[in-house]
Order: C-alpha cells, then structure tokens, then sequence
C-alpha cells in the first residue's frame, strides 16, 4: 500500500501537483524518508503537506513541523478538520489526498467509515482534487468493504505472486477491469 501511495506522490510532485500526505501507520518523518529513498528530492514549500494521525493515535509527542496539520485516527471529525485546514492552506484545486492508510480509522470507527468518505472525501473530491485512499484487505466486513468500492471511482487490488505484484483494476473510471503484472 504505501509504496503504492509513495509512488503516486513521487509522480504528482513531478508535474507540481499539490500533496497531502494523511498518514495513519507511520509518522510523517517516516514517509518522507522513504520518499527520499525512492529519489524525492527539494519540493518546493507548501507542494507536499502532511496531516499527522499516526502519532496523535498512539500518543507519542513529537515536534511541530510547519508542513502538518494533526489528527487521531479514533476521531474522525478531526481528520475532516486536519484535510479542510491544509486544503484552505494550498488554496487551489488539483489536490491528491494520498489516504494511506483507511485501515486504522476503520478498525476505530467501523461502518462510520462509510459516512467519512462518502461526506469528508467525496466532498474533497468534488471540488475538484483527488482522493487515493488504501485498505488492507480482509480488515473489515464484507459489506463494508463492498460498500466502499462502490463509494469509489476506482479499486485496485494489489497481490504478491511468485516474488512479482499483481494489480488488479477491479473499476476505473478509463479503463476496463484487467490485470497488471509488475
């Protein structure tokens, strides 16, 4: 999932789309060294911003980075918060909202999931940004699962195969379902 995500960023800071990086698995520091890693070089200011809702959650202090906005994954309210903040912040459209990932906020709010996306991110989304948002599959309900791929635009499911990754587009606005070796 996150190199997925990191992939995703790496390409949009590349034509100088604006970022919002929400992560709920790692810190922000952690995430911007693997971008490193992956070759991310100087961004210019207010291009990648983070929203913190990894260490808010398990309570580790950390110190103010003026790319951030924080959030705890066990309140939705102040993730919808945290996204409209940076939002006004960037002040343009064109926006990726990289969600990596929906997991944890799920696993804290269950079904309540379904009404943040369909409320926070497709709002987000209708203002003309974009919204890629990862799940671990197999986290929740089948139902619930079901309901958020039909929330969605696009679904790509992401397997390891014999040492290679297998994607799997389920839906996408462009294109017809197929199967993507890599």
């Amino acid at each position: 999932k996150s190199s997925f995500c990191e992939q995703a960023v790496l390409q949009s800071l590349a034509i100088e789309k604006p970022i919002i990086y929400l992560t709920t698995e790692c810190s922000p520091s952690k995430t911007e060294a693997r971008l490193k890693e992956r070759g991310l070089s100087e961004v210019p200011k207010g291009l990648l911003n983070f929203i913190d809702a990894y260490n808010e959650t398990v309570g580790v202090s950390v110190s103010d980075r003026p790319d951030t906005v924080y959030a705890d994954c066990n309140d939705l309210s102040s993730i919808d918060i945290a996204i409209s903040k940076l939002s006004e912040r960037i002040g343009r459209k064109g926006v990726l909202l990289v969600f990596d990932s929906l997991t944890s906020p799920y696993l804290f709010s269950g079904s309540e999931i379904l009404r943040f996306m369909r409320q926070t991110l497709s709002r987000f989304a209708a203002r003309g940004n974009a919204v890629l948002g990862c799940m671990d599959e197999g986290c929740g309900k089948s139902e619930d699962v079901v309901a958020m791929m039909t929330l969605s635009s696009g679904v790509i499911k992401m397997e390891l195969r014999e040492g290679k990754k297998m994607l799997n587009v389920v839906k996408h606005p462009k294109m017809e379902p197929t199967k993507i070796v890599v």
